[in-house]
């Protein structure tokens, strides 16, 4: 059963942003703007209308007679929670909506393992984000580490740069990003071997923050994962304090390795949450068998 929403709004891009963000809980419904779409027939194939508009921007009295209780566009904080509008949506039990996280998140990648296997566990982890309206992969690496060279004028050293300005967005990152191979939106990597390192900790504090700022937007449905590698381990904590899961890859379960691991796992722990860091393996990610015939094609290649 089809029905149709029609939202009262005067800027074309935010309505745009609510079109695509309603439509992918509702993808059977009508969403229309009547001061863009003019005289709309979406209704006579519709069975309801629910209308959502600013009430100080539209007389509520003359409002559609087939919605009798519009929806506030925003709350009194002026903020446009597209939770709340689905919440008040709330169409008949006939219809169905594909509901989805409220937000995104922001995954940082720790790899301690040849890139591989590191490429192996980001592609499991990119099954579990089908939906997301945009996957972005940064990679906080040395440019000998990000496999992905993206066209000229994108990349990790000019988002980086951009970053600092204080007319610099969230939505922004988007415009330093192409699709890779992978179906990731990503800048790739950066102009010189250690950009990012050369531009300082905070400089990738900064981007963090504002990609966190992107996947918690209500606005879209985005997630970012991040590939840290390099850093000093006393800036970690800060830099990933934004992050909402933490991934520790190891190369193999060795007293030796376990050991030398522990005290990075017991800070991060201690500073981020339990709840946010995991630790995994190579033979995890690979499997046994997978990750023998590795190591022997390795050995065989050098």
């Amino acid at each position: 059963m089809a029905f149709t929403i029609k939202i009262y709004e005067d800027d074309e891009y935010i309505y745009s942003l609510l079109k695509k963000r309603l439509g992918s809980f509702y993808p059977d419904a009508y969403i229309v703007n009547p001061y863009v779409d003019g005289a709309d027939y979406s209704d006579r194939f519709s069975s309801f209308t629910r209308v959502i508009c600013d009430p100080s921007k539209i007389n509520l009295i003359n409002s559609p007679h087939e919605a009798p209780s519009p929806i506030r566009l925003t709350e009194d904080s002026g903020i446009i929670d597209c939770a709340r509008l689905v919440s008040l949506i709330n169409p008949p039990t006939e219809v169905h909506a594909v509901l989805r996280p409220a937000s995104g998140s922001v995954y940082a990648v720790l790899p301690f393992v040849y890139t591989n296997v590191r490429d192996r566990f980001i592609s499991n982890l990119s099954a579990n984000l089908a939906g997301a309206d945009f996957n972005i992969r940064l990679d906080f690496t040395s440019k000998l580490r990000a496999l992905w060279r993206g066209p000229a004028g994108n990349n990790m050293t000019s988002l980086l740069e951009a970053c600092r300005s204080k007319k610099f967005i969230p939505e922004d990152i988007l415009k330093y990003c192409n699709m890779d191979e992978s179906g990731f939106l990503t800048p790739g990597s950066t102009k010189d071997f250690d950009d990012v390192y050369d531009l300082g900790i905070e400089r990738s504090i900064t981007l963090l923050n504002h990609a966190a700022n992107l996947t918690h937007s209500h606005l879209s449905f985005t997630n970012v994962i991040a590939v840290v590698e390099g850093f000093k381990t006393k800036d970690l904590p800060e830099l990933l304090s934004c992050c909402d899961k933490v991934s520790i890859l190891l190369p193999a379960r060795s007293d030796g390795e376990d050991i030398g691991a522990q005290d990075l796992i017991a800070l991060l722990t201690r500073t981020l949450g339990r709840e946010r860091v995991s630790v995994y393996y190579a033979d995890d990610i690979f499997g046994t068998d997978e990750m023998d015939d590795s190591m022997i094609q390795r050995r065989l290649v050098v």
